[in-house]
């Protein structure tokens, strides 16, 4: 372009008239250095900047002190911007209520996977579970992953190891639901008042005719199964979990085959406890074709074969959402994993214990190669600065 824009120049010369070329059509001259010399568009353009000056020229009341009403209506902005964060029960200007909302609250329920807060964004349909298997590795899942019935796992566990049963594990995930439906009625029956209603709920067992959703939102994400997003071209199926392989902790990645609802109820509440699973695809990691290729900048996965199939279950607030853009790296079969970070949340840490209340520490010291500097107060003070009219 640098070179052919003067040529095209004076080919328009001979068919335009003087008056025809005017700054703007100079200016395609000087349009390539400038493009050379700045970069991309957005560190040259100048609408931010235009933006933001007609906002602070809206600012002035007196046109006589313009600074002045400009200063002081920043800082009304600001202080009213900063009060705003702490509002949560009305719409502001810098806080519009979030278009996805769902968000989970454990401590609702006496049982943590109850207070998943969902929000569907489907129709449902009843499907009845016929495969009892299948039924059994639903109920497993929910009770292995609640906080409240791990020390009811760890009993029977212990009973399972004085009876000296070969396979512990697996007669666990066999025999527990019927265990510890047992157990719970009995301490029902003797003391009633130390059984809580939604721990009675989950011990009894939830209907097998489940519900099935298409789409749902948690914790602030949608998410969309498979089938849903056939035909459209957003991404909202894409799954990220943390589980066991070859007892390291890793992250699989998968796609979101259904979305499931268990419904608890005890006999005499019914209040509509429910327990949300996603039954995902995850793609196979390991092998030497189709091993995770990781170059610290970017995760590619093979999406060509599937594992873990028979284990394809996690809760709702257990998935991360992510998205796959095609690998041009490594072929067809490849595709780029890529996270990201949800809006208007702030990872800060909470400091245990009482506030911190002493002063601010500062360096009075600093060091060099040679070791130690003396401290600034020492030398700075005392110091001339050669000027000619210095005392």
């Amino acid at each position: 372009m640098k070179k052919e824009i003067p040529i095209i120049l004076c080919k328009l010369e001979k068919i335009f008239p003087p008056a025809f070329f005017d700054v703007m059509v100079h200016l395609a001259v000087h349009l390539p250095e400038e493009a050379l010399l700045r970069g991309p568009v957005q560190y040259g353009w100048m609408y931010p900047v235009e933006r933001r000056l007609y906002t602070l020229k809206r600012y002035v009341r007196n046109r006589a002190r313009p600074e002045g009403s400009i200063a002081e209506a920043y800082i009304a902005d600001e202080c009213l911007t900063f009060c705003s964060k702490y509002m949560d029960d009305f719409e502001t200007i810098s806080y519009q209520k979030p278009r996805n909302v769902g968000y989970s609250d454990e401590e609702a329920y006496g049982v943590d996977v109850f207070g998943h807060g969902v929000n569907f964004t489907s129709g449902y349909e009843y499907q009845y579970v016929y495969d009892k298997k299948e039924f059994d590795q639903m109920m497993w899942y929910a009770l292995n992953n609640c906080g409240q019935t791990q020390k009811y796992i760890e009993m029977f566990r212990d009973e399972l190891k004085r009876k000296r049963v070969p396979n512990i594990d697996k007669e666990l995930q066999k025999e527990f639901q019927t265990w510890f439906k047992n157990y719970i009625m009995r301490l029902r029956d003797e003391h009633s008042e130390e059984i809580d209603e939604d721990l009675f709920s989950l011990a009894c067992e939830p209907d097998q005719r489940v519900r099935k959703y298409s789409s749902c939102i948690v914790n602030g994400i949608r998410y969309s199964t498979v089938d849903c997003e056939s035909n459209k071209r957003t991404q909202n199926n894409g799954v990220m979990a943390k589980g066991e392989h070859a007892s390291k902790v890793i992250d699989f990645y998968g796609t979101l085959k259904e979305i499931i609802q268990l419904d608890y109820n005890s006999n005499d509440n019914l209040d509509g406890r429910s327990v949300i699973l996603f039954k995902c695809d995850w793609f196979k990691l390991d092998g030497k074709k189709k091993e995770l290729k990781n170059d610290r900048f970017f995760k590619s996965i093979n999406v060509e074969s599937l594992w873990y199939k028979d284990d394809s279950l996690i809760l709702a607030t257990q998935a991360r959402k992510i998205f796959y853009l095609p690998d041009t790296k490594y072929g067809e079969n490849w595709q780029v994993v890529q996270t990201f970070d949800r809006r208007h949340l702030f990872n800060i840490s909470e400091t245990e214990g009482a506030p911190f209340t002493g002063p601010a520490y500062q360096e009075e010291e600093c060091c060099d190669e040679e070791g130690t500097r003396t401290s600034v107060s020492e030398h700075t003070s005392e110091k001339t600065l050669h000027r000619d009219n210095e005392q």
